[in-house]
């Protein structure tokens, strides 16, 4: 706000002073020079002021631009504007002025006065200040430019851009609508086309700023739009580097209009006060119709369309400033305002990326101020009423005819000379900077111009990139990308810390798990030996056994039957666990493979029938298997998937009392599926979720009641799972479990 209030003072004092040298100077004595030159020195004075009132504007337009893009490419617009100015003063000076305002040929172009006064011999002075004010116009054109296509031209393309403007772009569209005998400082012979036709541009809407506008949206149309700025039909909007800066800008742009319309009256008289008080009307109109358009629909108005409101406000009356009441300056201006609006909403939905609002503004608003003119100015200036062509004996009728031809040549001219010459110039030398350039800006990419913030954010990329927590970004307590390092850098210290801690937990925790490994494996390995070591006595005792029960029962020892019966069965209890233990300790400790084979699926449901069906009736249930799959060869380990779904069989058969057992087998596109259904106790969730850990059933009752090793289950889902398959399981206390195996149709070997 300090800065503001400074620039405020500054422009008020700078005001004061010119008023004060304008007073003295009305106040020179009659007998120190005579009133007729005390007049012409007025308005040498007036004219220069107002040129440098308008050089002003360049500072207002990099204000505005610099300030509405981007950080990482607000020093490219910057310089993108200083060298705008020198390049197009020097090509104007070159030959620019000479096509603008030199020797008429046949109304199209002037063709001498180039390289205006090289040696100093010219001495009017009319005709120095004519120069100075005309070249700051084609600096204010050139302008124009740079910022409809910010943040993605490159910077010596600018340049040629720029020349191209200076040289035969501007000047020959100047030269038909301003080169004029009767003009103060032109009076040279010089008329060109449109001058003759009745078209009028006060001071520039059409050829100034739409002149810019056109120029810009060719530039446009060849590079296409910022990257990022138009995804999948939507618009994103980037954050401004600096709104305030861009308001500052506008300002300024505004106070230095006054000098641009006033100046185009080249004298000072009574008209001037009229012309001012048209141009501040204007912009006022322009933003308070964009407040209003936006407070109608309960929104909140954006920030670019205050802006531009203000600036087409601005840029429609001046077509017309010196014709026209204060209401109709109102009128128009709001007009431009609204204009503007549309016209950077149709911009948008073609996807065509003007990063300030350059077109909606200048050249929007420059069409519509020059169109609109007829309708607003006093009858006594149109062209119907000054002896010119006659189209229609309607005078605004014939003013509008020929501003719509004005329009209409200017924009043929404007955009396709640019467009089709740029593209010649684009096919051999490409304008815009590549990907890479512009992701990273062109601050850097053009001009070396690094920044805190991007050298912060460079930081944080390559801690991304490498995980090297050990850098620290840069710090400065009194800008605002140094505090957001300083306090970034606490945080990545205290990242740091946290980060080696982890680390030595990581060593410790990976040193645990290779202990708990190698001594999983032993056990494992322990588990398998002790099997084969038990295995052998075991088959003894329950061979000798059955040998004993087969003589006793000869013997008609019935006694001894009995007992030798419970020690068969307990020896075949132990060598089921036995089995299981060793097949466990197989998976654990990786030994276990797969004897890939080829086999009929048929064959293999009978076998399980065969196998299951006497131990699901031993309870007194049913078992009931439904299959429609014919013809079916399956390529995977026969003997896992025949033990697998009598695991799961004689687990249903088991907890299942006079009830039925269901097997269920359908495809599923490269699986088949096995449902294992019964009608027996069912698990509530807290059973269900220790369902398949190893030497656990669902209560420790139920191993009591019902016996098994609590192995079956874990066994059956690691084997399944070793085929590339997986198990569902779903059940209901008191209503049954269903088990659902679903293994590959086809499996690779091991």
């Amino acid at each position: 706000m300090a800065y503001f209030s400074t620039s405020f003072k500054r422009l008020m004092i700078f005001s004061l002073g010119l008023l004060t040298l304008l007073n003295m100077l009305h106040t020179v004595k009659a007998s120190d020079i005579t009133a007729e030159r005390n007049a012409a020195n007025i308005d040498l004075l007036w004219m220069l002021i107002c040129a440098i009132l308008v050089f002003m504007m360049q500072a207002g337009f990099m204000c505005l631009e610099s300030g509405i893009i981007r950080n990482k490419n607000n020093i490219n617009v910057a310089l993108k504007n200083v060298s705008d100015f020198g390049i197009s003063i020097v090509c104007y000076w070159m030959v620019g002025y000479g096509f603008m305002f030199g020797v008429s040929k046949s109304g199209f172009i002037g063709f001498n006065d180039f390289f205006f006064d090289p040696t100093g011999t010219i001495t009017s002075g009319p005709a120095m200040t004519f120069f100075i004010f005309q070249s700051m116009f084609c600096a204010t054109a050139a302008s124009i430019i740079s910022g409809s296509v910010a943040e993605r031209l490159k910077f010596n393309s600018y340049l040629i851009i720029t020349a191209i403007v200076g040289t035969i772009l501007y000047p020959v569209v100047g030269h038909w609508a301003w080169a004029n005998s009767d003009d103060m400082f032109g009076g040279d012979g010089t008329t060109g086309w449109l001058y003759n036709l009745g078209f009028t541009d006060f001071a520039g809407s059409t050829i100034v700023h739409s002149t810019g506008g056109w120029i810009g949206l060719s530039i446009i149309l060849i590079i296409g739009p910022r990257s990022g700025r138009f995804i999948e039909g939507k618009v994103r909007k980037f954050t401004p580097s600096n709104l305030p800066l861009s308001v500052l800008g506008v300002l300024l742009l505004g106070f230095g209009w006054h000098g641009f319309n006033g100046g185009s009256n080249l004298i000072l008289d009574e008209a001037v006060p009229g012309i001012l008080l048209n141009t501040f009307l204007g912009a006022a109109a322009g933003i308070v119709a964009c407040l209003l358009f936006w407070g109608v629909q309960d929104n909140i108005a954006p920030a670019g369309d205050l802006i531009n409101g203000l600036l087409a406000g601005l840029v429609a009356v001046t077509a017309s400033a010196n014709w026209i009441t204060p209401l109709g300056a109102v009128i128009i201006g709001a007009g431009g305002g609204l204009v503007a609006i549309y016209a950077t909403r149709l911009l948008e939905r073609f996807e065509l990326d003007d990063p300030v609002g350059a077109i909606p503004v200048h050249l929007a608003g420059g069409i519509f101020g020059t169109l609109v003119l007829p309708f607003f100015a006093a009858e006594e200036y149109l062209i119907g009423n000054q002896n010119l062509t006659d189209y229609t004996g309607n005078a605004r009728v014939n003013q509008f005819i020929a501003q719509l031809i004005g329009i209409i040549s200017v924009g043929l001219y404007t955009f396709f000379g640019s467009y089709i010459l740029l593209n010649v110039i684009n096919n051999y030398s490409p304008l815009r900077v590549n990907q890479e350039d512009e992701e990273i800006g062109l601050n850097i990419a053009e001009h070396d111009s690094g920044s805190d913030q991007i050298d912060l954010l460079n930081i944080m990329q390559y801690q991304y990139d490498t995980g090297d927590l050990s850098v620290r970004g840069p710090e400065d307590l009194f800008t605002e990308a140094g505090q957001i390092g300083y306090h970034y850098n606490i945080l990545m210290g205290s990242l740091e810390e946290s980060d080696k801690i982890m680390r030595n937990q990581k060593d410790d925790l990976k040193i645990a798990m290779d202990k708990a490994q190698t001594a999983n494996k032993a056990k494992s390995d322990f588990l398998a030996r002790m099997s084969h070591e038990l295995r052998t006595p075991l088959n003894a005792i329950i061979g000798y056994s059955e040998m004993l029960m087969e003589e006793a029962d000869d013997d008609g020892l019935e006694t001894y039957s009995e007992d030798l019966s419970k020690i068969n069965s307990s020896g075949g209890h132990l060598l089921t666990l036995i089995n299981d233990i060793l097949d466990l300790s197989k998976i654990e400790a990786g030994k276990m493979e797969l004897f890939v084979e080829e086999f009929e699926y048929e064959n293999l449901l009978k076998q399980i029938e065969a196998t299951a069906k006497p131990l699901v009736e031993k309870n007194g249930n049913k078992l009931i298997i439904t299959s429609k799959i014919n013809n079916l060869n399956l390529k995977n380990d026969q003997t896992k998937v025949r033990q697998i779904l009598f695991n799961m069989l004689s687990n249903a058969a088991k907890f299942t009392d006079k009830g039925t057992v269901t097997l269920v087998v359908k495809l599923e596109k490269e699986n088949i599926r096995f449902d294992v259904i019964d009608t027996g106790i069912g698990m509530n969730k807290k059973q269900l979720d220790k369902v398949f850990e190893e030497f656990t059933q669902a209560e420790t009752s139920t191993s009591k009641k019902y016996g098994g090793t609590g192995l079956g289950l874990p066994i059956s889902k690691k084997m399944t799972e070793m085929m590339g398959g997986h198990i569902e399981v779903s059940s209901e206390k008191g209503k049954g479990t269903t088990f659902s195996i679903i293994i590959p149709i086809s499996v690779k070997s091991n």
